[in-house]
């Protein structure tokens, strides 16, 4: 299994990498082709063309893996494996030509993520992990490193970083918010996957996200747990159909569970 998983993510990183550099073809662009989804978040020419390039690279290397991505029909396929991909995790971010946007892909055997990449192409940094294998982080094309979470203890030391203050939208969410941000040192707001990158690295100590679609966490899962992180939902569950993330140095999250669970009590 662990060759196997080796050879899987050496593919998954040369080829999120690869992909990745078409998102710099259009980015800056002041006459984007984009759209609105049924959703109301935007689409543009350069998500599909990476992801149409990421599901060719699958496609040829692992025919039998099933595929689901972002912006096209899921792929049925007939083995245990299935890639999730999110083209450009940060797509506003990238139409308003802020670099804080990446590209996720992840691979699941029966259901769960067993490996993790995450490419910010305009900052040339790559994270990326899978079961057993460690986390590494390469920048600039520099050798790998081990990735390492932070050894923050105390939730008043801390940097907690979410994408926006707008996916708080419940009353309860608003409240923990504000809970977050009246217990820890810093609350930031550092875009979508470069969070999961920014934790992974050490830079910030939790990361919290109420409303996500699979393509937007499930490569992050496995680089949270091989950088020696913790993940939940917000309910303390490792689920990955709520559609929400509690990841941590692991160091913090009893105390981050604790701020949820005043929450979800306050009135």
């Amino acid at each position: 299994m662990s060759t196997d998983l080796q050879k899987r993510l050496d593919f998954a990183v040369a080829a999120a990498q690869a992909s990745s550099k078409i998102t710099l073809e259009y980015f800056g662009q002041s006459n984007l082709d984009q759209s609105a989804k049924h959703d109301g978040t935007p689409v543009t020419i350069a998500d599909r063309a990476c992801e149409s390039d990421l599901r060719e690279r699958i496609t040829n290397a692992y025919p039998q893996d099933s595929i689901l991505g972002e912006e096209f029909d899921r792929r049925v396929g007939t083995s245990d494996y299935e890639w999730i991909i999110d083209p450009i995790d940060g797509t506003i971010s990238f139409i308003q030509g802020v670099p804080l946007f990446g590209t996720m892909l992840a691979c699941m055997r029966n259901g769960f993520p067993i490996l993790g990449v995450i490419v910010m192409p305009c900052l040339d940094e790559t994270v990326y992990a899978a079961d057993g294998l460690g986390c590494w982080h390469t920048i600039k094309g520099n050798t790998p490193t081990r990735a390492q979470v932070s050894n923050v203890k105390k939730i008043e030391e801390s940097i907690i970083n979410t994408t926006s203050m707008s996916y708080f939208i419940t009353p309860t969410h608003r409240r923990l918010y504000e809970q977050l941000d009246t217990h820890a040192k810093h609350t930031r707001g550092w875009s979508d996957c470069y969070g999961w990158v920014l934790l992974a690295t050490g830079r910030v100590d939790a990361v919290i996200e109420p409303v996500l679609s699979l393509w937007d966490f499930a490569a992050a899962i496995p680089i949270t747990t091989e950088s020696g992180g913790q993940w939940t939902d917000l309910a303390a569950r490792q689920s990955l159909d709520s559609g929400e993330m509690v990841a941590t140095n692991g160091l913090l999250h009893d105390a981050v569970m604790e701020l949820i669970r005043k929450a979800n009590h306050a009135r």
